[in-house]
């Protein structure tokens, strides 16, 4: 059979003054019986909210027979059943949800603290990178004009070692021409003193005899 809950009428409290605001107590009882009818025996009092099984339903009587969840059957009026929780109940339903999502609101407003604190911390990261970043883009950019600097320089002394290079070869062309010069003045001088030297031996030779002619021509006379 379905499953009902327990509703009670509204009533109005006895001492409220006509004429003024009144309000609806919330707490309400049934009366369970042995039977249908306000003769049988009150088995017990069933709370507002109370879920009970209905076996069956007798519209003559306006009571139905019910089972609670102890396993306990009885009658109670059909009129106090209904087929959804009772609105105190749905209330205190709804109040734990809120509750939950309170407790999960704040669950997630402190897990974005925590994020905004981890973006923060990510963003000062970025930030220190990209300038650690922009100083290697500068000493690159540096170490790049040294080395252009350096190539120049590199290629100013290649030009100057191949330079250098000429003027030693034509060095070493005129110190050979030098020393060929030098060696052909000494030549010079020794073919110059050698000639000397045989003009003087013949001279040395040639002398006595011209002297011998002279005479002998002088003694002819």
């Amino acid at each position: 059979m379905k499953v009902y809950t327990l509703l009670f009428l509204i009533t109005l409290i006895p001492s409220v003054v006509v004429g003024e605001d009144a309000y609806v107590t919330d707490q309400f009882e049934v009366t369970m019986r042995s039977g249908p009818s306000t003769q049988n025996t009150i088995l017990r009092m069933l709370p507002s909210g109370t879920t009970v099984e209905v076996l069956e339903a007798d519209e003559e009587t306006g009571y139905s027979r019910i089972n609670t969840a102890s396993g306990t059957e009885g009658y109670v009026l059909s009129r106090f059943l209904m087929d959804q929780p009772a609105a105190r109940n749905q209330l205190a339903g709804m109040r734990r949800q809120v509750s939950n999502l309170r407790q999960r609101n704040q669950e997630l407003v402190a897990r974005l603290g925590q994020a905004t604190a981890s973006r923060d911390e990510l963003r000062q990261e970025r930030d220190r990178l990209q300038k650690g970043n922009q100083d290697k883009d500068t000493e690159l950019a540096d170490i790049r004009r040294v080395s252009a600097r350096a190539l120049d320089l590199d290629s100013q002394n290649q030009e100057l070692q191949t330079t250098l290079q000429g003027m030693n070869h034509r060095l070493q062309a005129q110190t050979s021409e030098i020393q060929e010069l030098k060696d052909r003045k000494n030549r010079d001088w020794f073919v110059a003193g050698a000639a000397v030297l045989i003009g003087g031996i013949l001279l040395g030779l040639l002398l006595p005899k011209i002297r011998l002619r002279r005479r002998s021509s002088w003694s002819d006379l």
